[in-house]
C-alpha cells in the first residue's frame, strides 16, 4: 500500500478451510491462555470460527513482525470484543479478524495507520441487509451497474469493516455507517462514507465471497496482487505484504 507521502506496510493472510481436518492442524498455533477458552467452548461452530480468526490473525502478524513462534502471539478481547495484540518485543500493532463459512482473513498494521477488513459470502436474499439500508443507499443501489445482491453484500462489507476500526461492532445502527458514493473500476469497488469521509472502502468480489478493506481515503492499494492472492487460496493459507 502507499500514501502520496510513503509507502505503508501491512499484511495479510486468508485461509480456507476446506475440511475439518484443517482445524485440528492449526490448534498448535494458540497461546496456553487461548488454548484454555478454546477448549472450554462448547457449540462446535463458535470452536471452528475461533480458530480460523486466530489462525489467520497470527500468521499476519507473523508476516508483519517476522516473529518465529505463533503461540508467543496473544490475541486477547477488549472491552468493546476487539481483538488486542500482546506480544514480546512489539507494541502498537493491530489486527482485523473476519470470518465466514470456511473462509478467513485477517489484516495486521500498525496502530498509525487503521484499517479494518470484512468478508460475507454472497447468498440468497439479503432481506436483514436491505432493511438497515437508508433511502440514499437504496437509490444508489438502483443506479449502479451491479447485480442488487452483490451490491449489497459490498455495502454491508463496506460497513462492518468500518465499525471495527471505530471498534463499535453494530452496536451503533448501521445507518450511521451510511455510503453515499459508490464508484466502479475494472477489478474493484470503491466506496465512501457520508460521516466518516477520512475512510474509504475498497471492494471486490472473489467467487461467491465479498470482502471489503477499509482505510485512510489517501491511501492506495495494490488490488491486482489481493485478487489474485484470493484466488488461489483453495489450501490452508496464503499471504501477502499489500
Amino acid at each position: 500500500m502507499s500514501r502520496p507521502e510513503s509507502s505503508i506496510k501491512a499484511s495479510i493472510c486468508i485461509a480456507r478451510f476446506a475440511h475439518n481436518l484443517y482445524f485440528e492442524e492449526v490448534i498448535h498455533c494458540l497461546h496456553e491462555e487461548e488454548l484454555d477458552y478454546y477448549t472450554n467452548l462448547q457449540v462446535e461452530k463458535r470452536k471452528n470460527s475461533f480458530l480460523m480468526g486466530r489462525f489467520c490473525a497470527k500468521k499476519a502478524i507473523q508476516l508483519y513482525t517476522d516473529i518465529g513462534d505463533d503461540r508467543k502471539i496473544i490475541i486477547r478481547r477488549g472491552v468493546f470484543q476487539q481483538p488486542v495484540v500482546t506480544m514480546p518485543s512489539y507494541s502498537n500493532i493491530q489486527v482485523s479478524i473476519t470470518h465466514c463459512n470456511d473462509m478467513g482473513a485477517a489484516l495486521a498494521f500498525s496502530e498509525e495507520h487503521a484499517m479494518g477488513i470484512d468478508i460475507e459470502k454472497i447468498s440468497g436474499e439479503p432481506t436483514a441487509i436491505e432493511s438497515v439500508l437508508t433511502e440514499k443507499e437504496r437509490n444508489l443501489i438502483k443506479s449502479l451497474n451491479l447485480n442488487p445482491n452483490v451490491a449489497l453484500y459490498l455495502m454491508w462489507t463496506a460497513k462492518e469493516a468500518l465499525s471495527k476500526i471505530l471498534k463499535t461492532g453494530f452496536t451503533t445502527p448501521p445507518q450511521v455507517f451510511e455510503i453515499n458514493r459508490i464508484d466502479i473500476q475494472s477489478d474493484y469497488v470503491s466506496s465512501e462514507y457520508t460521516n466518516f469521509s477520512q475512510f474509504r472502502a475498497t471492494s471486490f468480489q472473489a467467487g461467491h465471497y465479498m470482502l471489503s478493506i477499509v482505510h485512510p481515503k489517501r491511501t492506495l492499494m495494490d488490488v491486482h496482487t489481493l485478487k489474485h492472492l484470493i484466488s488461489k487460496t483453495q489450501a490452508i493459507i496464503s499471504s501477502f505484504h499489500c
